[in-house]
């Protein structure tokens, strides 16, 4: 039986993290917020009061961010790994970069507004 050998340079692929962390907690996150989204009520662990539950506008901020993470999980751990091209890894890339930003500043609302920080 022949070893497969990858090109230098490429990094070994981890098939618990393309596909557990990748595909299954990205895509949980993901579902998990587009219906936090719809419904406008999602959990936030650690709120003072013993309420976690957030609705309203922060609640959708805070649903938004689940699916821009499980959106961002998806993308670093089970598309990254797969793109062959240049231009292709450069255009996941780019997307990448764009939900981790808007991840940070959907969180960063939701914390300063519910009164989690600061």
């Amino acid at each position: 039986m022949r070893r497969l050998t990858r090109p230098e340079g490429e990094p070994k692929r981890s098939p618990i993290k393309q596909y557990v962390v990748g595909l299954g907690l990205g895509s949980v996150g993901a579902v998990y917020g587009a219906i936090a989204l719809l419904t406008r009520h999602t959990f936030l662990p650690g709120l003072k009061g013993g309420n976690s539950t957030v609705s309203g506008a922060h609640g959708a901020a805070l649903a938004a961010a689940y699916l821009v993470g499980g959106l961002f999980l998806i993308c670093r751990f089970f598309l990254h790994p797969r793109c062959r091209s240049e231009r292709s890894r450069a255009q996941v890339y780019l997307v990448e970069n764009v939900l981790l930003t808007l991840l940070i500043a959907s969180l960063a609302y939701v914390l300063w507004q519910v009164g989690a920080v600061g």
